[in-house]
């Protein structure tokens, strides 16, 4: 064998040996286990899978690392999107260097086997592939935010916009991570927590943790149209907004101080509340199509499900295992299934959604 292609196999072996030395095994993204929300019985949600480090073989590992590409593994998730066969992912960020050259610089050479993990402590932007279990950085995205995103939404042509909380402001970018356009207003946006588009008005609507409301941009100018809510304990009233999402005809909004979700139409006025005796830290929403509300209580590591306003299920704890949580960031409904982002244990925990009145799959 010619002494430049065994130098070249060594060096392939040796990568390959340092990275599983430091527990980036190459297995498949998704984790499966046998183990179903255990010792909890749930008539809402099934556990199907987990997703925490990038599913590749050994000799696509050495090709990406020769050709300087990515490897990858989720560190501390804290907000996800999904449409069709897509996910983005924020992640705060541990990446793989390679002879401290780090990853984002997309024509690396890889002169030696060396391999360390470096700590970025700011956003990271994963794009990840539903079908194939393949995870890319978007570069140029990542690196426009100021410290954490909050939150994602992804828009019908695949374009998402994000929640740059130190940044105060709200980020669009192209399905490549390009920047399109910049959502912001001192007066009114301090710490966007929360961010969802109304596509029909064509309005982008971001909630504010610090100033307790709502403000609608027009989503083509990029300024702000009107705003919902005040800070205060009344009706459409809030104190520490911690989650936003749209529902049919209008939206629902957690706060950690008030102790509830409040439940607006699309004007802003106050529809009903729910989750004031049960809720300590409610931390994310999500509403499946039977109209089952999935609010997440930091305070106790569960998911409580509600039906018209009423806690109908207590689900996980706290721990490690499947079912099991420590500290959701936030979660999405996609194609029938509940996406938890599991913060502290580095993972993204799937669950199938049980239809309503289904027994057989409850059992």
């Amino acid at each position: 064998m010619p002494q430049r292609s065994q130098k070249k196999r060594r060096l392939a072996l040796q990568v390959i040996a340092a990275v599983c030395a430091l527990g980036l095994s190459a297995c498949a993204t998704k984790s499966q286990h046998a183990d179903v929300l255990p010792d909890i019985k749930s008539k809402t949600l099934r556990y199907a899978s987990t997703i925490d480090n990038v599913g590749i073989g050994a000799n696509d590992f050495i090709k990406r690392v020769l050709a300087g590409n990515e490897t990858l593994h989720l560190k501390s998730p804290v907000a996800i999107d999904l449409r069709d066969d897509v996910m983005i992912i924020a992640d705060r960020g541990e990446m793989v260097e390679f002879a401290g050259t780090h990853l984002r610089d997309k024509n690396v050479a890889v002169a030696s086997a060396e391999v360390q993990l470096r700590d970025y402590n700011r956003g990271i932007i994963f794009k990840y592939d539903l079908k194939t279990g393949r995870m890319n950085i978007l570069h140029g995205a990542g690196d426009l935010i100021n410290d954490e995103i909050s939150d994602i939404y992804i828009a019908k042509d695949l374009s998402f916009y994000v929640t740059d909380v130190e940044g105060r402001r709200a980020l669009h970018f192209s399905p490549d991570g390009d920047l399109l356009k910049i959502y912001q207003h001192p007066p009114n946006i301090f710490r966007p927590i929360a961010i969802t588009v109304d596509e029909e008005r064509n309005e982008v609507l971001i909630a504010d943790e610090t100033y307790s409301h709502i403000v609608a941009f027009d989503k083509d100018k990029a300024v702000p149209k009107y705003g919902m809510g005040s800070r205060g304990n009344g009706p459409g009233k809030f104190r520490i907004i911690t989650d936003m999402i749209a529902i049919p005809d209008g939206y629902l909004v957690s706060d950690r101080i008030e102790l509830r979700v409040q439940v607006l139409d699309k004007e802003g006025n106050h529809v009903a509340d729910f989750g004031r005796s049960e809720l300590m830290f409610p931390t994310a929403i999500a509403m499946d199509k039977y109209g089952r509300v999935y609010v997440s209580d930091k305070s106790d590591s569960m998911i409580k499900v509600y039906k018209a306003g009423k806690l109908i299920e207590r689900i996980g704890r706290n721990g490690y295992g499947p079912g099991e949580f420590r500290y959701v960031r936030d979660m999405k409904i996609h194609k029938d299934q509940l996406y938890v982002v599991d913060n502290l244990n580095s993972r993204i925990q799937v669950f199938d959604i049980v239809p309503e009145g289904d027994v057989a799959l409850a059992q």
